[in-house]
């Protein structure tokens, strides 16, 4: 989480066991693809193409009916795949979402081998059905709620039916892209909630969807602050970093988040890589814009950490955070936001056997801030 303001403290826990609330027969489900609704496909289409180096597997096709129609499109990148959508209608759901949020993460859609025995046992366990079952180009798709005004679209695909088929729109090509920017996956998702509402979202995804918790934080920024609980599905395809503030009353960039979105919400997609400083070097020489960090972090890591890759240097010219747990590093970098309201953003973040989000960042951050601003005043 870029949160450039002034931690005190920084408390994580690592849960193996942390909760019993698990549904007693976890649902065979994994990560399909990404939903975004947008106001403009086609720029944010020349965008990831262009910069993020991913292939368009789907031009954008109009589907729909006449009341709901929209135009989609596909793009992937080695295991990522994001659909782009945009309303042409005022029946589509797009329509009331962007009025709400503007562009945005609208459904996080699930692969299972049943789509109508998936959408009875989640209704059954309590999960808002908002689509029943219905059946389309080979595939069986349903939908039920997740958080805010997101949801999860739940896709079942036929025997012989392409795996990056969508229903309503054609086949997808292969991908053709050469891998130079080298995203793999998408290795979590950052989700704000409105305070107070934190533990029932994680006892929801628990006891509903069969997702465990494993990963617990408290980050007292001052006298603001945020406590984030990871949950992450059976078979590790999910991981939903949910945040929120510690009062409802904080500031802070949740709070901000959560005024400026309009409620519940996606605040970043982290994308996996091999080699971060590849796949950063070559974005940025494409044009995405990364936040900066204070060269006082840089400064003073030699004395926190030792690499085991990539180079102090290489770090630091390309504003490369690193952090590290008891089984690894994590190198990681967000992007700055460019959405209207600032309140999306990307995330490039490489594991080496790291199993946490960076908490130990936001201390480090706060620290090299506040060295720069001491020497700022001894200099004046």
């Amino acid at each position: 989480m870029p949160d450039r303001s002034s931690p005190d403290t920084a408390t994580a826990t690592t849960a193996t066991d942390a909760t019993d609330a698990t549904a007693d027969a976890p649902l065979p489900l994994a990560l399909d693809h990404v939903e975004f609704y947008v106001t403009d496909l086609a720029a944010d289409v020349t965008r990831l193409t262009a910069e993020y180096g991913f292939d368009l597997l789907v031009p954008p096709t109009e589907r729909g009916e006449s009341a709901e129609r929209c135009v989609s499109a596909l793009l992937g990148q080695a295991a990522i795949r994001l659909l782009l959508t945009q309303p042409l209608a005022a029946g589509h759901p797009a329509t009331d979402y962007l009025a709400r949020h503007q562009d945005g993460v609208a459904a996080l859609a699930l692969r299972v081998p049943d789509a109508t025995a998936a959408y009875r046992a989640l209704t059954g366990r309590g999960a808002d059905g908002l689509r029943p079952p219905q059946a389309a180009d080979g595939c069986v798709t349903a939908v039920v709620g997740a958080f805010g005004d997101v949801v999860h679209t739940l896709i079942e695909r036929g025997p012989g039916v392409p795996a990056d088929r969508i229903p309503g729109l054609p086949e997808a090509v292969p991908a053709g892209g050469d891998g130079t920017v080298g995203l793999r996956s998408v290795d979590h998702f950052a989700v704000c909630v409105p305070s107070g509402e934190l533990r029932d979202t994680v006892r929801h995804y628990c006891e509903v969807f069969g997702f465990r918790m494993v990963f617990e934080e408290r980050i007292e920024v001052g006298a603001l602050g945020m406590d984030s609980m990871v949950v992450q599905s059976p078979d590790h395809s999910v991981t939903l970093t949910l945040i929120e503030p510690l009062t409802p009353d904080a500031g802070g960039q949740i709070a901000s988040f959560l005024a400026d979105h309009g409620g519940a919400g996606v605040q970043h997609v982290a994308f996996s890589s091999e080699d971060a400083v590849r796949s950063v070097s070559t974005m940025a020489a494409r044009g995405v814009p990364f936040l900066r960090t204070p060269g006082a972090y840089f400064d003073a890591l030699p004395a926190r950490l030792t690499p085991l890759r990539h180079s102090f240097d290489e770090l630091r010219d390309l504003n490369l955070l690193v952090d590290q747990d008891h089984d690894g590093q994590l190198f990681q970098i967000f992007t700055r936001s460019q959405h209207p309201r600032g309140t999306f953003f990307f995330e490039v973040i490489e594991r080496i056997r790291a199993r946490n989000f960076g908490s130990n960042n936001i201390r480090a951050l706060y620290e090299a801030v506040e060295l720069q601003r001491s020497a700022s005043e001894v200099a004046g």
